[in-house]
């Protein structure tokens, strides 16, 4: 009687710690990605990416922190103004990335970062790296979307390519509106199953669809 009393205790102990952690970890996600997805246009994401790490080391079942932390990377890369540093940045990004692809395989959100992290790798040298860089984004984004076709992001990436490419070479901002479209009436429905999960890229959509109804406008004029 008494070992079966000993056994339900730690078991009862067991269940609390976990539960403590579990609520631990999600209140210090929820905080750092209200500040990641809060945070100004251009901001270094830096110090949110060096807590996440931190809580990758001890969550190490838990994809999330990973993820942001590679999303914050990858941002970073942006306003990074040396070549060399931005590729540094981005090869962390990258194996923070498979980190978490490690823990949650075929996901799509994961899918989409990887084709942001090789258009940003494209981005540093577009002349030498479009071929290699856009094969490996055009390949996540197909994935993506064929795991998940209501993923707005997914649609939010496509039209990126299409916007910034120039007329000349097959894109523009004209030719990019339905795609844009077509990622806002995503955004439209789209809800995260949770609040640490990922949901940003709607400030881009609508400032590509601005830029874009804009220059038509100016065409029509």
């Amino acid at each position: 009687m008494k070992r079966i009393i000993l056994i339900f205790t730690i078991l009862a102990r067991t269940t609390i710690a976990l539960f403590a952690q579990s609520e631990e970890y999600k209140t210090t996600m929820k905080e750092i990605v209200d500040s990641i997805q809060t945070a100004k246009w251009g901001a270094d994401l830096t110090p949110y990416a060096n807590q996440l790490e931190r809580v990758a080391g001890v969550e190490t079942k838990e994809w999330l922190p990973n993820y942001w932390a590679a999303y914050c990377y990858m941002n970073k890369s942006y306003i990074e103004p040396v070549a060399e540093k931005k590729d540094l940045v981005l090869e962390k990004a990258e194996t923070l990335i498979s980190a978490a692809e490690k823990v949650m395989p075929n996901n799509d959100e994961i899918e989409v970062l990887k084709a942001n992290i090789a258009s940003a790798r494209m981005a540093v040298d577009p002349q030498n790296r479009w071929q290699k860089y856009g094969e490996v984004t055009g390949k996540a984004l197909g994935t993506a979307q064929k795991l998940n076709p209501k993923n707005p992001r997914a649609k939010l990436l496509e039209a990126q390519g299409v916007f910034y490419t120039p007329e000349a070479f097959g894109g523009g901002k004209q030719k990019a509106l339905p795609l844009v479209k077509e990622a806002l009436a995503k955004f439209e429905v789209f809800k995260p199953s949770s609040d640490i999960m990922p949901n940003w890229g709607l400030f881009i959509v609508k400032y590509m669809a601005a830029e874009a109804e804009k220059e038509i406008g100016g065409t029509k004029n």
